[in-house]
């Protein structure tokens, strides 16, 4: 379900795409648990378009600050080598075939190339019904980025119903929900971890990555890479 289910009033301004983040937030009375999703078992892998953290200093450190915060029972932190932006999720692997996988990477990877790389805002804490997570401005240039690539998952599969632009509300998760818990509880500790400065980073290609579960954490290896370089 698409989480904040309202878009913010500017999708441009840092501190409007912040304060509305937070605000959905606040709003929430319990976080669910995040790994009861169907569809997915032990062992099933699924494609799926990300941007990739894990290289990123910056947004490790401060993913990590804020993780060591927030060690608690009811949440997974993510793995820093495991930091991401999901897009979408483009099939089940075992729904599809590698020659069709093939074709979506040579057309995604033709449209890319027309887009410019672009900076990206991360952060502060803020949180949804099933993860904390940071804020990330501005919007733009992800949903060019996201339509661009539901575009070529369409073309190549036919349909990209897990890739509507109008449902995509992007976000970088740092730590998931893996119990029933009460917002109002985890509210002040969110809070004093929101003083921290977001921090900035270049975004000069997105991946398709092969994403598995292990236990109660996400682990993906990169396939593919679409690089931008605006032309």
């Amino acid at each position: 379900m698409t989480f904040p289910p309202g878009l913010p009033t500017d999708i441009e301004d840092a501190e409007v795409l912040r304060a509305h983040d937070w605000q959905s937030f606040r709003e929430v009375d319990f976080m669910q648990n995040h790994w009861d999703r169907p569809g997915w078992s032990e062992g099933r892998r699924s494609y799926h378009w990300m941007l990739s953290f894990h290289d990123d200093p910056a947004v490790r450190d401060l993913a990590l600050q804020c993780q060591t915060e927030l060690d608690r029972p009811d949440f997974d932190p993510v793995p820093l080598d495991a930091l991401h932006l999901t897009i979408g999720r483009v099939a089940f692997t075992d729904e599809t075939v590698q020659t069709t996988v093939d074709r979506l990477v040579e057309t995604a990877s033709r449209e890319c190339k027309k887009l410019a790389p672009f900076h990206l805002a991360v952060g502060p804490l803020a949180g949804s019904r099933g993860a904390l997570r940071f804020t990330v401005a501005p919007w733009p240039p992800l949903l060019e980025l996201h339509r661009t690539l539901a575009d070529a998952t369409q073309d190549v599969f036919g349909e990209a119903d897990g890739m509507q632009t109008a449902n995509f509300r992007p976000h970088v998760s740092i730590a998931y929900c893996n119990r029933i818990s009460a917002v109002s509880e985890l509210l002040p500790l969110v809070a004093q971890l929101r003083v921290l400065d977001p921090v900035s980073t270049l975004v000069v290609a997105a991946s398709l990555v092969e994403l598995r579960r292990e236990g109660r954490t996400y682990r993906y290896g990169e396939l593919a890479r679409m690089d931008l370089v605006g032309r």
